[in-house]
């Protein structure tokens, strides 16, 4: 959400607002729709047994930020979903690939996994790392030609499934220690933990603003429609360059 509304400004003139142009440009709107995906990722966590703890959103030491950090009976676990819906992963090893192209999401798992231990390790018991899961939202397939050395890569949907296959390595007291800690923001950084409520708020109204431009563009894109029985030739032309000159890069 910070990074959405850190990159977001909204440049519509009168009559853009008016067609329903959409006020985010393309890596504002990749960024909000990542705050859907993690969000989503976060509410099938709540499927846990009650002797896990779940924080999201945790900065780590060095700029990083887990999006789930889970701690519980099986150890300590960093979640990062990727951002892409129907993917194709192909996983050889510590190369990794999504729908063709080359995916840095295994190097970046292993690195804020690696901030999070640092962080946690005077409490982490011999033996126990911090696992780095990268998972995908309904992907369209997942091809682990090997398995990488320390990343596990699942589908979204499998993840409460495996954690609560995984036997139990930490005791119950261990557990309230290592979550007792995570949960305390002096662990992560010395600075100044901001209020989310303000950011949710700012992010709720830019939400509110997508949902009715995208309404208002449904409306022109049928009203136009409806009158291309009527409109020259010429005119049409027109309006399309117009049009094409008011979307967003």
């Amino acid at each position: 959400m910070e990074a959405c509304l850190a990159v977001h400004e909204d440049r519509r003139s009168p009559l853009e607002r008016l067609v329903g142009i959409a006020p985010l440009r393309a890596h504002a709107q990749e960024l909000r729709d990542r705050v859907g995906l993690e969000e989503e990722s976060g509410a099938a966590l709540v499927r846990l047994p009650a002797d896990w703890t779940v924080l999201h959103s945790v900065a780590v030491p060095g700029g990083g930020v887990v999006p789930h950090l889970l701690v519980g009976p099986a150890g300590v676990f960093a979640v990062l979903p990727e951002s892409r819906r129907d993917a194709s992963v192909w996983v050889s090893g510590d190369l990794a690939s999504v729908d063709g192209a080359s995916s840095d999401a295994l190097r970046d798992a292993e690195l804020i996994a690696g901030a999070v231990g640092e962080s946690l390790g005077h409490l982490l018991p011999p033996g126990v790392p911090v696992v780095p899961v990268v998972t995908f939202l309904e992907p369209r397939r997942i091809l682990l030609r090997s398995a990488p050395r320390t990343v596990h890569v699942l589908a979204a949907a499998g993840l409460v499934p495996w954690l609560r296959s995984l036997p139990e390595i930490c005791s119950a007291l261990q557990v309230d220690r290592l979550a007792d800690a995570a949960e305390l923001p002096a662990t992560w950084s010395a600075g100044e933990v901001r209020d989310p409520s303000e950011l949710r708020d700012r992010f709720d109204r830019l939400e509110v603003e997508a949902v009715q431009a995208d309404r208002r563009w449904r409306v022109t894109v049928r009203a136009l429609a409806g009158a291309g029985g009527v409109v020259s030739l010429a005119s049409a032309l027109m309006i399309a360059a117009l049009l094409g000159n008011l979307l967003p890069n």
